[in-house]
């Protein structure tokens, strides 16, 4: 065989070679404004540890994400809205970040909205909710399914109406549907993150105090 040719198959079989390694699929599909979303809501060293959790697989951001300002500024003016007796705001509940594995029953899930219950239905833990202090200013019951944790505090919104915090108290929640060891290791800490960050952003002015997990 000639250099030429010799030459000619090393090249080729750097090339099927390189070819391979890139069309691998990335760990995390590709995603750029969701993942730093996720990463501002939880933290980006919880986002990590819930990847080395999740297993083998592509990691994928569902659904339409929105950043943490822009969820801020939509919470922020239902509660400069709000009033006494309101329901409204019942329905509108944002979903800041939800990823799931690949060709598996793996999600985490989240979501964050104003809650149903007044501060006094949280300290009084009667209503069917169950709710139980977890240390600071901050509530939380497990739902039935035992995947989702929901946690509420207070949270005062500048130039809201004077009965805003005690009526208006912010809710967060986390699910893990199928992820090995979210509910021991994960779940407290991811909502606390989120508790935290709408509290950062909301510019709480009773500046609650929300434990590193819930």
């Amino acid at each position: 065989m000639t250099r030429w040719a010799v030459g000619s198959v090393l090249f080729v079989a750097m090339s099927l070679v390189v070819t391979g390694c890139s069309s691998e699929e990335p760990r995390r599909g590709e995603a750029p404004k969701g993942w730093a979303a996720c990463d501002d809501f939880f933290g980006a060293e919880n986002v990590d540890a819930l990847d080395k959790q999740m297993g083998e697989g592509v990691l994928r951001v569902e659904g339409q994400l929105a950043s943490v300002d822009e969820v801020a500024k939509w919470m922020a003016s239902l509660a400069l809205h709000w009033e006494p007796g309101s329901t409204a705001h019942w329905v509108n509940r944002v979903t800041p970040c939800e990823i799931g594995l690949s060709d598996t029953r793996q999600q985490l899930s989240s979501a964050v909205s104003w809650s149903n219950s007044s501060l006094e239905d949280l300290k009084s833990g009667k209503q069917p909710r169950g709710w139980r202090s977890v240390g600071g200013d901050v509530f939380a019951y497990e739902e039935a399914n035992r995947r989702t944790l929901i946690a509420a505090f207070p949270c005062k919104v500048p130039d809201a109406g004077e009965q805003q915090e005690a009526g208006l108290p912010m809710e967060v929640r986390v699910s893990g549907r199928a992820i090995p060891g979210f509910k021991d290791h994960l779940r407290g800490k991811l909502a606390s993150a989120l508790a935290r960050t709408m509290s950062g952003a909301l510019k709480c002015v009773n500046e609650p105090v929300i434990p590193s997990r819930l």
